[in-house]
């Protein structure tokens, strides 16, 4: 390849000399608004290089070929070029970027490295040692940068010196808790209702004869203390267990548990819950405990609450609580009724009756991950071992640790530094664990560890069968392959289409596929975007914390069913159902299910969702906080449903003009409208302002409404208008035909779907050299309905795949 170079470039060069009615056809109809007089889009054409080797150039080309086609260019104002013309300025630009594409490719790196995200390296770090590391705490770990929503991006992700000062840190705790001097052991603590609100009255309510009826009845807003009788001292992973119940309220509002962190200033769990009083559920999950940790259980409810009264009511005073249906007036005079006279609820209550904590935890399973790793010779100081007994049992431990750890089989010569660290250690008067710990240190924060490598001198683009299992396994599990994984690497077959299948289809039945089915979505979606911009309380009253989490968790929880049952990628277009809880229920204002979490929900016409695009995530992070955006909506449909990034809009532009104080009512589509005739403004407006105007039945935090409430001007609010025209002609008269649009053509959407797929998988942007294989793995699914799990395995047996 290093000999051809040259060749090629001369030869790319010598062709890309145009024919002579390229550069005429060029002067005519796109020098006028994009040469040296003026630059729309910041982009001038008359200096755009003709080498075609170069990728940038030929990115930019391929751009100028697509809006040609697409009948985008040249604007409708102007001279249009005839059918030939355009076929040959076309075959011309086709012909130029096939011939540069050998060029282009032998232009790439020998070697690419791509950084672990923050993700990535928490599950990593567990699925090598067993080790949970939040590495959202702060100070934990630097937060990694966005390319369109995706974090994984090898070249967004580059290496700062706070990034291996914070590996460092990392390291050592992740160490300390995986090989402790002495393993702690796991207690069980249950803390019932008496000593969670009445320590001390336990013989008096025994007494009483109520001592085993007692409840911590929790209002909305009110919070009790979470951690009663776990260990301070004693960091780890931790597993509770509430035994509790829940009164809906009359007008539909569950009651919900939010069990809060005030040290990192965030919940760690949240659920609705739907249990009767005599039939309560058991609530269950896990979280990492640090010293210190003071945990709260709070009953977080959005909106108004009745009278507000009930907060001195069952509390201080000696007052118990045992149920909502007995005479509560016996124990505390003052009561409030708390059910209607048909037994409902009044107000959304929760009612405690213990929690129980376990940890901290160490399952068999963790433990087995670190077998061999640290050598019970090591670990223990009164061994009786030589220094030169030692240092092999370190040697064999430090391999074992660093072949897993790299995802590859370490040389003799990398193992042999780790080794030096150990000795320097031994040599210090350290004992042989710290000395362990110490070059194991060594190897976790090692680029080998943190970085992704593929390539080499020599090999050109196509990935070994290591690279390849590493790449499978970031892709499906975000994490190191396991040992199934890594032995077929070891074959030197796992490329073998019968072989990757086969492993393929193992690890999509691994439970490990949810942090797929949950990063994926997010990434692709940008729904980190979700409450980057809370809405107003002054306008959305009702609007929280838990619903803004519910609308992401219905995003991700839909991607997960469309997944597990293996359904045409066209359902996230559209559909007749969708992931609901209580808490979404209420917000769309769909019959709620009587159970806490989510479920799948049938949908009627009348409910005017389905598919992904109605979701109230997607439509909350297309607003701003006050109002819908139309247009941020036609560029996020733009971007993740057809996989185009509009061109960013020209400096300077005018901002909606504000609606006059004593003029009638209009909406924001039509103060849109009056802007777009800006002639500068037009040609975007045509091609993103429909994509949104679908949507204008959706307020900013997607409750469906008929009418736009605007507070500037005079009359009554305008009714919303939801009908368009695509930049193709098709008409639409609402949200639904839209959506049936979509879904009636959706090549579109595939295409863009795998590319993200693939973005996602190989961790960079796609180039026009990728186009051709991504294309080809959209008609390979075509006869299969587009079935998500057959574009996975298409992706992964592609050329694309298989190489960098």
């Amino acid at each position: 390849m290093k000999c051809l170079f040259p060749i090629l470039l001369s030869l790319t060069a010598a062709v890309c000399a145009a024919p002579s009615s390229v550069e005429p056809f060029l002067a005519e109809h796109c020098v006028r608004c994009h040469g040296e007089e003026k630059q729309k889009g910041d982009f001038r054409i008359d200096t755009l290089p003709r080498d075609f080797a170069v990728s940038t150039n030929a990115e930019i080309w391929a751009e100028v070929m697509g809006r040609l086609n697409a009948g985008e260019m040249p604007p409708e104002d102007e001279p249009q070029p005839s059918g030939a013309e355009l076929e040959e300025i076309s075959g011309w630009i086709a012909a130029r970027l096939a011939e540069g594409e050998a060029a282009r490719m032998a232009k790439r790196g020998e070697v690419a490295h791509y950084r672990l995200s923050r993700e990535e390296y928490a599950n990593t770090v567990y699925d090598l040692l067993g080790v949970r590391f939040d590495v959202y705490q702060p100070g934990a770990m630097n937060e990694d940068p966005r390319w369109h929503g995706f974090e994984r991006v090898g070249s967004m992700l580059s290496l700062s010196p706070s990034h291996v000062d914070r590996y460092f840190r990392a390291g050592e705790e992740i160490l300390e808790r995986a090989f402790p001097k002495h393993q702690p052991k796991i207690k069980v603590v249950r803390t019932d209702a008496i000593d969670l609100k009445h320590r001390g009255q336990r013989q008096e309510l025994e007494e009483r004869g109520i001592a085993d009826r007692v409840r911590v009845l929790i209002w909305p807003g009110q919070t009790i203390h979470g951690r009663s009788g776990v260990p301070r001292n004693e960091p780890g992973q931790y597993r509770a267990r509430l035994q509790i119940s829940g009164l809906m309220s009359v007008d539909g509002i569950a009651p919900h548990l939010t069990v809060w962190d005030p040290k990192l200033g965030q919940s760690v769990f949240e659920q609705d819950i739907v249990a009767a009083e005599d039939a309560p559920m058991v609530v269950e999950f896990e979280t990492f405990l640090d010293a210190g940790t003071a945990l709260v259980l709070q009953n977080e409810v959005a909106g108004k609450i009745p009278d507000g009264h009930y907060r001195n009511v069952l509390r201080g005073g000696g007052s118990v609580f045992t149920s909502s249906k007995e005479v509560v007036g016996q124990l505390n005079p003052t009561g409030l009724m708390l059910t209607t006279d048909d037994g409902r609820g009044v107000y959304p209550l929760m009612m405690v009756d213990w929690i129980e904590w376990e940890g901290p935890l160490t399952t068999e399973t963790d433990l087995a991950k670190r077998e061999g790793l640290m050598p019970e010779q090591i670990r223990n100081s009164k061994s009786e071992l030589q220094r030169e007994e030692l240092i092999e049992e370190s040697r064999a431990a430090l391999r074992k640790l660093a072949d897993r750890a790299w995802r590859r089989p370490a040389s003799e010569e990398e193992i042999a530094r780790y080794l030096h660290v150990f000795e320097l250690e031994l040599e210090a008067g350290e004992t042989p664990h710290r000395a362990q710990l110490a070059a194991m240190l060594g190897i976790l924060t090692s680029k080998n560890f943190y970085y992704i490598v593929e390539g080499g001198e020599g090999r050109g683009l196509e990935l070994n069968d290591h690279e390849l299992a590493s790449r499978l396994s970031y892709f499906l599990w975000g994490s190191m392959p396991d040992e199934t994984l890594l032995s077929a690497a070891e074959t030197g077959t796992l490329r073998e289409p019968k072989n990757l299948r086969a492993q393929l289809k193992r690890m999509l039945a691994d439970p490990k596929i949810e942090r797929f089915t949950e990063s994926f979505p997010k990434q692709w979606l940008q729904l980190h975007q979700v409450g980057m911009f809370a809405p107003d309380s002054k306008l959305y009253p009702d609007y929280d914390l838990w619903l803004e989490k519910s609308m992401t968790l219905e995003t991700t929880r839909y991607f997960r069913e469309v997944f597990a049952n293996n359904l045409p990628v066209t359902a996230f277009l559209d559909s007749d159902w969708t992931m609901l809880n209580p808490r979404l229920s209420r917000h769309y204002d769909i019959p709620i299910p009587q159970k806490s979490g989510f479920h799948r929900v049938s949908l009627r016409p009348e409910h005017r969702r389905g598919g992904l695009l109605t979701h109230g995530s997607v439509l909350s992070l297309t607003s701003d906080g006050t109002r819908h955006r139309p247009i941020h909506r036609g560029v996020w449909i733009s971007e993740a449903i057809f996989g185009v990034t509009p061109t960013p809009p020209p400096p300077n532009v005018e901002p909606l003009e504000p609606a006059e104080r004593n003029a009638p009512k209009t909406t924001i589509r039509r103060q849109i409208e009056a802007h777009a005739t800006d002639k500068n403004c037009a040609t975007c407006h045509k091609k993103l302002d429909p994509l949104g105007f679908a949507f204008e039945n959706y307020d900013a935090i997607g409750r469906w409404r008929t009418a736009e409430v605007v507070s500037e001007g005079k009359g009554e609010n305008p009714a919303v208008d939801a009908s368009g025209v695509m930049p193709d002609g098709r008409k639409f008269a609402g949200v639904e035909e839209f959506k049936q649009l979509l879904a009636s053509e959706p090549e579109p959407f595939i295409d863009a779907l795998i590319e993200n797929l693939a973005t996602y998988a190989l961790r960079r942007t796609m180039t026009i050299d990728d186009r051709k294989e991504l294309r080809a793995i959209t008609e390979r699914s075509a006869d299969s309905g587009y079935h998500i799990g057959d574009l996975i395995e298409n992706l992964v047996l592609s050329d694309l795949f298989l190489s960098r």
